[in-house]
């Protein structure tokens, strides 16, 4: 059926389209917000104003049919593409509390399209701003404005921009065989959402059950950046280290992040340690000389914070001292990229300096 009034439509939106772009960066802007009290983590949130060029085509589909503008839905659109499938679920009970969902106009394709349709397995929701919000002066000039909220992973989101990009907007187009490698496809990225998610629970278990063995079977747990991270935050030598160093510069501590632990579980591993009791041990045999050098070091400098896991940095300098050979251990620094070409030298003959005399002590 063509649309009988199509350039009075046309005309609105043009007459529109501004505030149909405040209203797209609104939405976006609240879904931000919203999600970020929630905590909920996601891959990208993006808005979209649909320009008067594809409205003009979409007008002029056979098989669509608008009286007005409002008919149609997806003027405004929002994007959430999240990293796991089961936040797509979160993020739908997100939406429909927080907006004004229209139910026989939303779809849940995941439930609707086969299952070779891996890339349009998303979450469509046709809303509008609560009535509670829209009573709100910022919000209060976007009463009945519409917008489609999408919601999909990261690797759906893929699959769908690859299709796309290929030209074929519905299966019946795709030649037999390429169908049959698509539906392929979409069962190992289907696959994929699932691990991702599996392998996040994973980790997450690990992180709770690491912090119960360190104190118990310190010797069974492997050094990785969640047992380094726990280590440092529940160990009480460790943390005594951190609050020496700390004192000594008057600095506060700050915990240790995920990049630092990486390249710290690098440099432990580098001098062969493999476990968390192994760590234990040489902290407690190599803490007085861990101190002297780190005093060395910060020698009349001025810092206002310092890392948790700062010792364990320390640490590594002391392990690969070797008192008898300065072109070894400034070797070793080199290896572990600690201070310039020019200084490592320097920094070889103080640390075997302070490590020769606390072993004559």
């Amino acid at each position: 059926m063509v649309v009988e009034d199509k350039e009075g439509i046309l005309s609105e939106y043009r007459a529109k389209r501004s505030i149909y772009e405040e209203f797209s960066l609104t939405c976006e802007d609240l879904v931000r917000r919203l999600l970020r009290i929630s905590n909920i983590r996601v891959h990208t949130v993006t808005s979209r104003t649909k320009d008067i060029e594809r409205l003009a085509e979409k007008l002029s589909r056979p098989d669509k049919n608008y009286e007005k503008l409002e008919d149609v839905t997806d003027l405004s659109g929002i994007r959430i593409i999240t990293y796991f499938e089961d936040d797509v679920d979160k993020i739908g009970t997100l939406i429909e509390s927080e907006f004004k969902v229209f139910p026989d106009k939303s779809l849940d394709k995941r439930k609707a399209l086969d299952p070779d349709r891996f890339g349009y397995l998303s979450l469509h929701y046709v809303c509008t701003l609560s009535d509670e919000r829209c009573k709100l002066s910022e919000y209060s000039a976007f009463q009945d404005y519409i917008c489609e909220i999408q919601v999909r992973t990261i690797l759906q989101h893929a699959w769908a921009e690859i299709e796309h990009d290929l030209g074929y907007k519905v299966p019946q187009g795709i030649p037999e065989s390429v169908r049959r490698r698509f539906s392929r496809l979409a069962s190992l990225l289907e696959t994929g959402d699932e691990e991702f998610k599996n392998i996040r629970d994973e980790l997450e278990t690990y992180a709770v059950t690491v912090k119960k063995e360190i104190p118990v079977t310190p010797s069974k747990v492997l050094i990785d950046r969640v047992s380094l991270m726990a280590y440092v935050e529940q160990d009480t030598e460790i943390r005594e280290l951190a609050q020496t160093l700390a004192e000594y510069l008057k600095a506060d501590l700050e915990d240790m992040k995920p990049g630092y632990a990486d390249a710290r579980v690098e440099e432990l591993q580098y001098v062969g340690l493999k476990t968390i009791e192994e760590v234990q041990s040489a902290v407690r045999q190599k803490k007085d000389i861990v101190i002297s050098v780190f005093k060395e070091r910060f020698k009349g400098r001025n810092i206002s914070s310092i890392s948790r896991g700062l010792g364990i940095f320390y640490l590594v300098q002391v392990l690969i001292t070797n008192i008898d050979d300065v072109d070894a251990t400034a070797k070793a620094l080199s290896d572990l990229s600690i201070a310039t070409s020019k200084r490592r030298t320097e920094l070889a003959k103080t640390l075997i300096g302070i490590v020769r005399k606390h072993t004559k002590n």
